[in-house]
């Protein structure tokens, strides 16, 4: 479960992002866009074919990278990847729902 009380904003990647990354190469993807998880900025990463997603957040504990794959079908949302790097700021019941 993700600490919410440290997360001041949430935001959806619009662009498509290389999910063999781990902390470091997610959170230059936060740092790319202009957005700081240090600062409390969640990052939610959306996976091509829409059956994976990672999210990139801290709390006091440190850098977290949560991942979630869906194995009966992918997420209903429909997701238009941009070829520029760019985020859209979603609720925490978005991300709930995910």
């Amino acid at each position: 479960m993700i600490a919410t009380s440290a997360v001041r904003r949430i935001w959806l990647a619009r662009y498509k992002v290389d999910f063999r990354k781990g902390h470091d190469g997610l959170l230059g993807e936060a740092y790319r866009v202009g957005l700081d998880p240090f600062l409390g900025d969640c990052l939610v990463f959306v996976g091509r074919d829409r059956r994976r997603f990672k999210v990139l957040f801290v709390d006091t504990n440190g850098l977290w990278v949560a991942y979630k794959r869906f194995h009966k079908g992918a997420l209903k949302g429909r997701f238009d990847f941009l070829t520029d790097p760019r985020c859209g700021e979603i609720t925490a019941a978005d991300l709930s729902m995910l």
